[in-house]
């Protein structure tokens, strides 16, 4: 069975396994905070890069008039069935054109991360500054920094009646620019107990390399937050 078919098969308990409440809360209060501080264009119109799910655009919706693009079909369905209100489309991160320019563009949960090159990162970049409002803001959280990363075991479980799932995940570094993410999911639905294995690869870069692709596509760094201030860090960038 192929990596695609069984994130396929996942993907419906993408938010069970991996949605905390609170914590997608705190962190779009913390968007909410940050662009009433830093935005000076006029509108609301938000930009959710691989929007997944929607798992921030469920509460992104209540503060911004909300778009999501992203590459999954399955994650795609799942976010359009969840909320009506924002509009959905297909479309890779790392090239794109919606002819049209935000306010608040977000690429949050360390999804640049899959940039599989250099040249994407600064690809992602480009596309965002041409989609963003001269005084709009860009989010981004990278997965980690060559600097800051360190190798992770991630256990976590929880039931709902006959749902349930047990989830181990090890995040180990391969090499100085390279990092493999190996996912092993117990799913259980009405009893019935199914083993998925799913692999991801992502991308480190330093923190010079995200400065520079920020910088070289014409953005500015308003300022460069702490995990400890935003989860995963971030860089608030504006034009």
């Amino acid at each position: 069975m192929s990596n695609n078919s069984i994130y396929y098969d996942i993907s419906k308990y993408y938010d069970l396994m991996y949605v905390n409440e609170e914590t997608y809360q705190t962190e779009i209060n913390r968007v909410s905070s940050i662009v009433s501080q830093y935005k000076t264009s006029t509108g609301n119109d938000l930009l959710d890069i691989a929007c997944g799910t929607g798992a921030q655009a469920v509460y992104l919706q209540n503060q911004f008039n909300v778009t999501g693009i992203d590459i999954n079909d399955e994650m795609l369905g799942i976010a359009k069935e969840k909320i009506k209100s924002a509009a959905f489309m297909k479309a890779d991160m790392f090239n794109f054109n919606l002819e049209k320019q935000f306010d608040v563009i977000v690429s949050l949960y360390g999804a640049i991360g899959h940039a599989k090159t250099i040249s994407d990162l600064f690809s992602a970049m480009e596309c965002v500054y041409k989609h963003l409002k001269q005084g709009g803001i860009f989010i981004v959280t990278p997965f980690n920094t060559k600097e800051s990363y360190s190798d992770a075991l991630v256990v976590r479980s929880k039931a709902f009646d006959l749902t349930g799932f047990c989830r181990m995940e090890t995040v180990k570094r391969l090499s100085d620019d390279k990092l493999i993410i190996e996912m092993h999911h117990l799913i259980s639905t009405e009893l019935d107990v199914k083993y998925h294995k799913y692999t991801q690869y992502i991308s480190l870069f330093s923190e010079d390399e995200y400065i520079n692709g920020i910088q070289k596509a014409g953005l500015k760094i308003l300022k460069r937050l702490t995990s400890e201030e935003f989860r995963m860090g971030a860089f608030i960038c504006t034009i």
